[in-house]
This record gives C-alpha cells, sequence and structure tokens, in this order.
C-alpha cells in the first residue's frame, strides 16, 4: 500500500563549468615577462524536488491486482554540453597568449534554467478517460449485450410462433410422407426450428466465454502521439564567452551572434488494470443454460417429425427467450458499473529545453568551434485513477458500485 503520505525532497546538483577537475589555463609570454593562471569556475547549480509516497512496486506478487502506486511529480533542472574545453592562440606584438578552457556562446553563470511546464490536473484526468476509452479490452459484457440485443431483434424472426411448433410438428408426424412436401410447410419448420437452436448456441458460447473472463485481470498501456513543437529565435548578437576574457582573441571586424532555440518535448502515456465483476452469480442463467443443452442435441440431429414430437415439452424455447430478457439487463448495468480498474495512472513528462547555439564566434580565430549550451527542465507527474475513472472520488461513487468494488477487494486507500 502507499505509504503515509506524499513527502517531499529537494536537492541541489552541481553542473562544473569545463570538465570535472580541470581549470581553465590562461598565459601571456614575451621578452619582457611571462604570466599564467589557472582558473577554476563555480559549477551552475540545478535542483531536484520530489513528491512521492513510498511505492514497494517490488513486492508485488506476480498476477495481483493490489495497487501500491500512487500520485507523484518530481521535478529536475539541470545543465547539458558542459564538459567541452576548446584552445586558442593570439600574438600581439611581442606577447604570445594562450587560453585552454570551456568556450561557450553565452555567459552560463547570467542564465537561467527555462520554466518547469506541467499539464493541470484536469488536463491529466481528461487524457486519462480518453487513454482508458481506446485501450480498454474488448470487453465481454459489452460484446454478450450487443450480441444478446442483436440476436433478439434480428436473429430470431420466427421466435413469436415456437407456440406452434409443437402442433406443427404434430400434425407432420400424423401425416406421414405427404406432410414432408415443402408445400404442406415442413421445410419451414425445419429451418425456423434450426435457426432458433443454432441462434442459442452461439449465445451460449458467449455467455459461457463471459462468464469465464470475470474477475481476470488484463494489463493494458497506451501511449499518446509525442508532442515537439520547436520555436527557433535569434536573440541577439555577442560574441563567444569564455574566462578569464581578453579581447585579444576577439575579431575586430566580426560581431558574434548567437540563436537560442526552445523545444518543449510531452509524452503522455497511460498504464493500467482492469478487470469486471459478475454481480448476478453463476446463477443468472440456469435456465438459458438447460435450453442450450436442449439446442445443442437438437442442432446435431436429423430431424424428423417423431424427432421434434419427442423433444416435448417446447418450453424450453420460450424459457430461453424469457431468460434472456433478465440477462441482457443484467449484463446492461454490468456494461456501466462493472469494469473496473484495480490500479490505472495517467502520467506525463514534459522536458524544456533552452539551447544557445553559436551562430557567429566572433572569435579572431575561425577554427575554434563553440559547442552548443543547454539548460533544460524536466518535470514528471503521475495521478492515480478512482477504480471507476479518473477524477472520480470515491464519495461520489454509487452503492452498487461500491459493492462491485468490495467484490473484487479493492480499496479507497
Amino acid at each position: 500500500m502507499p505509504g503515509e503520505g506524499p513527502k517531499t525532497r529537494r536537492r541541489e546538483v552541481a553542473y562544473p563549468i569545463g570538465r570535472p577537475n580541470s581549470a581553465t589555463t590562461y598565459s601571456i609570454t614575451s621578452p619582457e615577462f611571462s604570466a599564467s593562471q589557472r582558473v577554476f569556475h563555480p559549477p551552475i547549480l540545478g535542483k531536484q524536488v520530489t513528491v512521492s509516497e513510498g511505492h514497494p512496486f517490488r513486492s508485488r506478487s506476480k498476477g495481483s491486482k493490489e495497487d501500491l502506486g500512487g500520485d507523484f511529480y518530481t521535478q529536475k533542472s539541470y545543465l547539458v554540453g558542459n564538459e567541452q574545453r576548446r584552445s586558442m592562440s593570439v600574438v600581439r606584438g611581442s606577447s604570445l597568449r594562450r587560453f585552454s578552457g570551456p568556450i561557450f556562446p553565452v555567459d552560463p553563470y547570467a542564465t537561467s534554467f527555462p520554466a518547469a511546464i506541467v499539464p493541470s490536473d484536469d488536463d491529466l484526468y481528461k487524457a486519462g478517460a480518453t487513454a482508458v476509452a481506446r485501450c480498454k479490452p474488448t470487453n465481454s459484457v459489452a460484446d454478450a449485450s450487443v450480441f444478446l440485443g442483436e440476436l433478439m431483434r434480428d436473429g430470431l424472426p420466427h421466435l413469436v410462433g415456437s407456440s406452434t411448433w409443437k402442433d406443427r410438428a404434430n400434425r407432420a408426424r400424423g401425416a406421414g410422407d405427404d406432410y414432408l412436401n415443402v408445400q404442406f410447410g415442413w421445410r419451414p419448420l425445419v429451418n425456423d426450428i434450426s435457426s432458433f437452436a443454432y441462434a442459442v448456441r452461439h449465445a451460449d458460447a458467449v455467455l459461457a466465454q463471459y462468464e469465464r473472463d470475470a474477475g481476470k485481470v488484463v494489463r493494458r498501456r497506451y501511449n499518446f502521439p509525442l508532442q515537439t513543437p520547436t520555436h527557433n529565435e535569434i536573440v541577439g548578437s555577442q560574441s563567444a564567452w569564455f574566462d578569464p576574457t581578453d579581447s585579444s582573441f576577439l575579431s575586430p571586424v566580426e560581431v558574434g551572434s548567437w540563436i537560442r532555440t526552445t523545444e518543449v518535448v510531452q509524452r503522455m502515456w497511460f498504464s493500467g488494470c482492469f478487470t469486471y465483476h459478475l454481480p448476478t452469480g453463476s446463477d443468472s442463467r440456469s435456465g438459458m443454460n438447460r435450453a442450450a443443452l436442449k439446442a445443442k442435441k437438437l442442432f446435431g440431429l436429423s430431424l424428423t417429425p417423431e424427432t421434434l414430437w419427442n423433444l416435448a415439452p417446447w418450453s424450453w424455447a420460450v424459457d430461453w427467450f424469457s431468460n434472456t430478457g433478465d440477462v441482457v439487463s443484467n449484463i446492461s448495468d454490468a456494461i456501466t458499473d462493472g469494469l473496473v480498474m484495480p490500479y490505472g495512472y495517467i502520467m506525463c513528462q514534459t522536458i524544456h529545453k533552452v539551447t544557445f547555439t553559436s551562430r557567429r564566434s566572433g572569435l579572431i580565430d575561425p577554427s575554434v568551434t563553440v559547442p552548443p549550451l543547454t539548460f533544460v527542465t524536466e518535470t514528471k507527474v503521475r495521478k492515480r485513477a478512482n477504480p471507476f475513472g479518473f477524477g472520480i472520488s470515491w464519495n461520489a461513487l454509487s452503492a452498487f458500485q461500491l459493492s462491485i468494488a468490495a467484490a473484487l477487494g479493492l480499496s479507497r486507500t
């Protein structure tokens, strides 16, 4: 189960300028004097904030429906592209000047991390509802209801005449071979009964599958399309940044410039577990089961008037039809309230990147390349679903829904 409640953890992450444990070296050599210095730059400080509970996912046994997760949020700011080192040298008069260290398109100390981008709870719940609608398993509850509804409407056109089957079979039995002629109605009678038996046989298979699958676990995952809007903008003119700064390394004729690229990459996905409960129990269609056995036997026989007469009483057909209405009603309720999620989560990861790329370095040596510098703020958020959907509180559930949750061993913790 989740821990006692959400806890916030904060930490700072240091990103060194230049390669770790290395310093910029700068020297001037001339006939009059020589000087050199090593400069250690302070790191850029990122941060990470996490709000979460304890989630012992590894303790879950195989096939378990137990929900061990919970809401989760983390935000991290970090630097990319800082372990770069370049060398420059230039002659000014009688002096030789050398530089070896990091060079960036902008001053990293004067640049801030981009803002965190987090979707609202409403947006997450809407996305969660969409994901559930798109990836929920082909539920036998819905399949059975649709199948039976269509069967009763379209598949049994001759059922209203089933009460006459016994009389028609009796007349055929007494009429002898002459009655076997099509014009006396034997073939239509056989077709009516055979069609009905075929429908009952297949309906029984659909319902049996529905009963077998009740309470089983089906896991699903749905990935939304990756969102990657990008905006490029030239925001100013400035020569490449390096420290210690020496204008001798800068071009006297070319002013440097850089491009700022803003990119937001958002990945959203759903992961959950589905099951459904059969609230009416295994006796919900006992009358249909008995009728199905009759239909299966009848469907496999060569029908003669004597055979049909021996199938009396004919009430099994009427029993099947009347019992079907109750079953369809129960299944329709289950479509609305029976499909539940022992656990379900909508998750979103958003990466907000601002990259500075040198367009013109502004350095006197055009062979010196300036690597890009990227500031990143990354967020991850996870929202937990109620067994009956996202954005639904336990207090809003009906008594029937609560009874189903209890039957499946689900609780509000």
